[in-house]
């Protein structure tokens, strides 16, 4: 009886001081349950420090449990997202060191979707229009986001770089 593929994720580490690279990886590979081989690449925004980019496809979700895991170690910036194939819904975790852990659920075209009473909730709670907003952006990881952003562009050029040099 075989088991079929439900899950598809993908990770992207966009700095891990070098010293925590063995440790990441053997992260992953107990969450993933295989051994895999990966291919790091300088971080320029953070010396000493590696990105690194990986998909995977499972029968069992292990955003969840590999998110932990890697905010265990304070120093590493990551982003994943893990997509059950036979649901339009997916999960984004973002971590950074400053701001810890944040995690949403996606929809389909991968935007954050905010539930309708956390909505109503944060509605409640919130006593002026600033707050509302401060709230709604937290919901929505607009922190992440914009501390994320420097280290994405940045692993989108070094990919860029090195497709010059293959091709």
């Amino acid at each position: 009886m075989s088991k079929s593929i439900t899950y598809a994720g993908d990770l992207r580490i966009y700095s891990a001081p070098s010293a925590l690279i063995s440790h990441v990886e053997w992260a992953i590979n107990q969450h993933i349950g295989s051994a895999q081989v990966f291919e790091w690449i300088p971080q320029p925004l953070s010396p000493g420090a590696f990105s690194l980019e990986f998909e995977w496809k499972s029968n069992k979700a292990v955003a969840a449990k590999l998110a932990i895991a890697l905010k265990g170690w304070h120093f590493i910036r990551f982003e994943m997202r893990e997509v059950n194939i036979s649901m339009s819904e997916g999960v984004l975790f973002r971590c950074t060191p400053d701001l810890g852990l944040h995690q949403a659920t996606t929809g389909s075209t991968g935007d954050v979707m905010i539930p309708e009473n956390q909505i109503s909730n944060l509605i409640y709670k919130s006593l002026s229009v600033e707050k509302l907003k401060s709230s709604l952006e937290n919901a929505i990881g607009k922190d992440w986001d914009t501390e994320l952003e420097p280290f994405r562009i940045a692993l989108a050029e070094r990919g860029q770089e090195t497709l010059s040099q293959i091709g």
